[in-house]
This record gives structure tokens, C-alpha cells and sequence, in this order.
């Protein structure tokens, strides 16, 4: 069965990931523009910010040390998710051998993805 329902060519799977990736896009502006209007509406106020509740309005990783915690997540998930694709091409693989290949192919290039964010996050500076 293959979905494709004919927009302009575009299968429904690649709308699907535009929509999760423009709703990213969406939600980053919309909460930059508010942490923006909050710090605005206190400075209009007069209230003064310290460096602890400017960093708490911040979206990003405060230290180093959180963003080797988040490389060290993103590499275990991404390890994981390459042995469950390659565990479920080898069960599809018992029917169709091409399965079996695409995806112990694409659990090899997770693997390898899950390789650079480990090696990242050893070069990242401890701060």
C-alpha cells in the first residue's frame, strides 16, 4: 500500500514532517516573542532584572554541563531508536528481504548519528 494521494506529487508522509517541523518553527517565535514581551513590560515598569531571572526566562542551555546532558540523551535515544529499527527489519525481513536492508541500513546511519552526538559531547568544554 503506498500513500500518496496525489498534492502536487507529495506524499502524505513528507506533508506530515513539514507540519511537525513549521509547528516547531511556530512555537520557538511565539515563545521567544513573549519571554521578549515579559522582560519589556517589567522593564516598562521599572523593575530591575538580575542576571538569575534574565537566565530564567532564557530558552537555552544556561552552562555547559546542560548541553552535554542533552547530547548525552539525544545519543542514547538515537542508539536506541537504530537498534529497534534494525530489531523490526529483521522480523519484516523474514517475508521481504529488501526491508531487511533499508532499514538495518537506516539503524546504521542512527547508529552512526548516535556516534557524532556521544563524540560531541565530549568536546563540548565542561565550563
Amino acid at each position: 500500500m503506498y500513500w500518496s494521494h496525489g498534492v502536487y506529487g507529495v506524499d502524505f508522509f513528507w506533508l506530515f514532517i513539514l507540519a511537525i517541523v513549521l509547528g516547531s518553527i511556530v512555537s520557538r517565535i511565539i515563545r521567544s516573542h513573549q519571554r521578549e514581551k515579559t522582560i519589556r513590560a517589567a522593564i516598562e515598569k521599572g523593575v530591575t532584572l538580575d542576571p538569575a531571572t534574565l537566565a530564567s526566562l532564557s530558552s537555552r542551555p544556561s552552562s555547559p554541563q546542560d548541553a552535554r546532558g542533552g547530547l548525552l540523551t539525544g545519543a542514547i535515544v538515537t542508539f536506541f531508536v537504530g537498534c529497534g529499527l534494525m530489531v523490526m527489519g529483521y522480523v519484516l525481513g523474514m517475508d521481504n528481504a529488501h526491508a531487511l536492508r533499508g532499514l538495518l541500513a537506516v539503524g546504521g546511519l542512527l547508529w552512526c548519528i548516535s556516534l557524532g552526538l556521544l563524540v560531541s559531547r565530549f568536546a563540548v568544554g565542561r565550563g
